[in-house]
């Protein structure tokens, strides 16, 4: 049996926990679960929920690790990293599971390169997670069928026993570089972001000068802003960390809404508009893609 150490038991980190936890091999579990934070009452919590099989407030239970996942804010991981080192066993694997993984891989190979006893990383960006934050939201579900993205050698015999554990718990691998994956996210998951934050900037703006905008919300209002209920602990450096990808995508989006302002004079342009844009979305998502865009989107 593997044991893993969790930093961080909130959502994703909580939800990581339950699906090892659950996870057995001929009847047998895989993996001990530790989960570690600053927050007791957090770590108790993830006890009751079956997160964990024990915790600690103190970063030195690490040293019993086999891996290592730091489940904290993206500009949170290389500094933990550099604590975790100081524990673990050169033979321990670390992982985060940030949304951002060019700067965090970079200053990371930086590290190894000057201490060559650091520990392997293995970075990794699981597509999954609901706009609540916390253990109390945690869920083994979250994990399955989502497709995690490994930004490490895929020859890495440590990337090979992360790929199983991801696998484990019933994810799909996806391997790319650290730079396309930021700049694919960037597009699928941060500018819907963006979008979903500036609207609702815009809603209560609106709001305080009418109060009778927010007796007619209907369905597309929750769409749109469904997100904007997410962390700001979290999405703040993950915009800051990928903001020369996100400044060009928004100057793009901001294009493409310029030109649909001007088609309002033009029926025909409108309409091949809204056709195109239809039609685009129905042959992406089939019926029985439309799930897999949702987990791409969250």
């Amino acid at each position: 049996m593997k044991t893993v150490a969790i930093i961080g038991v909130g959502l994703m980190g909580g939800s990581l926990g339950i699906a090892l936890k659950q996870f057995t091999k001929k009847g047998q579990r895989q993996y001990e679960v530790v989960g570690i934070g600053r927050n007791l009452k957090t770590l108790k919590l993830a006890k009751d929920k079956k997160a964990v099989d024990s915790f600690s407030t103190n970063i030195n239970m690490v040293s019993c690790a086999d891996i290592v996942f730091i489940c904290s804010p993206a500009d949170t991981v290389v500094g933990i990293y550099l604590e975790v080192a100081k524990y673990v066993r050169k033979t321990t694997i670390v992982c985060d599971v940030s949304s951002i993984k060019f700067n965090i891989c970079e200053q990371i190979k930086k590290i190894q390169k000057e201490n060559k006893n650091y520990p392997c990383f293995v970075g990794c960006h699981p597509m999954a997670g609901i706009e609540q934050s916390g253990i109390e939201y945690a869920s083994g579900d979250i994990y399955n069928n989502a497709t995690v993205v490994i930004t490490s050698d895929i020859h890495d015999k440590n990337v090979k026993i992360i790929s199983r554990l991801w696998k484990d718990i019933g994810c799909k691998i996806k391997f790319m570089s650290a730079k396309e994956h930021d700049e694919i996210v960037a597009f699928t998951s941060h500018l819907p972001h963006i979008i979903a934050f500036s609207f609702y900037k815009m809603f209560k703006e609106k709001n305080s000068k009418n109060k009778n905008i927010k007796n007619l919300i209907a369905g597309s209002f929750e769409s749109i802003t469904r997100v904007a209920k997410s962390s700001l602990k979290m999405w703040l450096p993950i915009f800051l960390n990928n903001k020369n990808n996100l400044k060009l995508l928004s100057m793009q989006f901001c294009k493409q809404i310029k030109e649909f302002i001007n088609c309002f004079d033009d029926e025909k342009k409108l309409k091949e508009v809204l056709y195109k844009s239809h039609r685009t979305w129905k042959r992406i998502v089939s019926k029985n893609d439309k799930q897999k865009l949702k987990d791409v989107f969250r």
